[in-house]
C-alpha cells in the first residue's frame, strides 16, 4: 500500500495504491490522519487500489467519520470495478460518495 497526495485548491487528494487489507489497514488508516490538515475536503484516488478487504472497508468508514466530525468532505473515486461492486455490496458506497472519475468527486467537493 503506498499514499502520494497532492493539492487542488481546498481539496487534499490522495493517490492509494496497492491493497488494503488486515495487514496494513491500521498503517493506511494512520498514514490518512498524518495527511489531514486545514482542508474542506479529502478524495482518495482509488484507481491504483488492487483488493479492499473488510479490514478495509472498516479503515475507509474510520477516515470517513474522523473528517465527518472535523466538517471535512470526504470521497472515493475511479475504484476498479471490482473494488466498486465491493463497495455496492457492502452498501459502503451508500456511507462514502463514490465517483467514476476525480472530476467528479471534486466537483462534488466543491473545487
Amino acid at each position: 500500500m503506498r499514499i502520494r497526495t497532492e493539492t487542488h485548491s481546498e481539496t487534499l487528494i490522495a493517490y492509494a495504491a496497492g491493497r488494503i487489507d488486515g495487514s496494513n489497514a491500521f498503517d493506511f488508516t494512520r498514514s490518512m490522519q498524518a495527511l489531514f490538515g486545514d482542508e474542506s475536503a479529502v478524495v482518495v484516488d482509488c484507481h491504483q487500489v488492487t483488493e479492499v478487504s473488510s479490514a478495509g472497508l472498516s479503515a475507509f468508514l474510520m477516515i470517513a467519520r474522523e473528517l465527518q466530525e472535523q466538517g471535512v468532505r470526504f470521497a472515493l473515486c475511479c475504484l476498479e470495478p471490482r473494488i466498486r461492486y465491493v463497495f455496492e455490496m457492502t452498501g459502503f458506497d451508500r456511507i462514502i460518495p463514490v465517483h467514476a472519475s476525480r472530476e467528479g468527486a471534486l466537483d462534488s467537493s466543491g473545487d
